[in-house]
């Protein structure tokens, strides 16, 4: 038995994905990789768990690049916390690292409330008590309606020195693409959360009529903030509309 099952869902030929040649990469070796080819993200990190040999689980994208010691490091953590996430480094300096904020947690271990499933761990246990992944949102918020449900049994520890080297959007055109993407899944959590369909429309009208979501620090700033305001728009706009014949969406490629 491995210490550690790695998952990883994907769409990308095994050859491409990012990740395992960066695991090849550390002297840690007690682990194996399940590449999930199922067509969202939530049904592929479920079948890897049902798949995992370990009784620690690690969750990452098909591109996170984990740091040196990054194996080793999330191995002990589990054997003292039951969750666990850490540090997303945005790779470069240019507009999109501007719109990452949220990934930053501080240079100090604590608990928090939120994790990301480029950068996640925890063992089985969690899933038994807390329920397996959403697979009704198929990629973008179910990562925070997860935490949710986790919280009400277990906290989730942050490690700034656990860190992966992962990509928010390669492009502008990509940030926009993903965070449509993204609103699509919003009207779904907010049934869940039991708000009304008057309040949605509101939550979704009023960003949207909000000069100040057009304006940038830089014109090219300006350019991405102003077209992800109208992608959100757009985004949650459908969501309304399908979500009384609710499908899963595939994983963004």
């Amino acid at each position: 038995m491995v210490e550690l099952s790695v998952i990883i869902p994907t769409l990308k030929p095994p050859d491409e994905v990012e990740s395992v040649s960066a695991l090849k990469d550390q002297s840690y070796s007690d682990y194996e990789v399940l590449i999930q080819r199922e067509d969202s993200a939530t049904k592929a990190r479920n079948e890897g768990i049902r798949r995992a040999n370990a009784d620690k689980l690690v969750f990452l994208d098909d591109d996170s690049i984990p740091e040196d010691g990054y194996l080793e490091r999330v191995a002990d953590l589990l054997d003292r916390e039951a969750v666990v996430t850490g540090k997303i480094v945005h790779p470069r300096s240019d507009v999109i690292a501007q719109f990452t904020t949220h990934y930053d947690r501080g240079n100090e271990p604590k608990y928090v409330t939120r994790f990301w499933g480029c950068n996640a761990a925890c063992r089985t246990e969690v899933f038994d008590s807390a329920g397996m992944w959403n697979e009704q949102i198929s990629w973008g918020h179910e990562e925070k309606e997860l935490a949710e449900r986790i919280l009400r049994h277990y906290p989730i520890y942050y490690d700034p020195e656990l860190v992966v080297i992962h990509s928010y959007a390669d492009s502008i055109r990509d940030y926009w693409r993903k965070q449509y993407q993204l609103e699509l899944q919003t009207p779904y959590l907010w049934d869940k959360e039991g708000i009304s369909a008057t309040r949605q429309w509101f939550n979704i009208l009023l960003p949207a009529l909000n000069p100040t979501n057009y304006v940038g620090l830089s014109p090219e700033h300006t350019i991405a903030r102003a077209g992800g305001n109208v992608a959100r728009l757009l985004g949650r706009t459908r969501g309304m509309l399908r979500k009384r014949n609710r499908t899963p969406l595939s994983v963004p490629t």
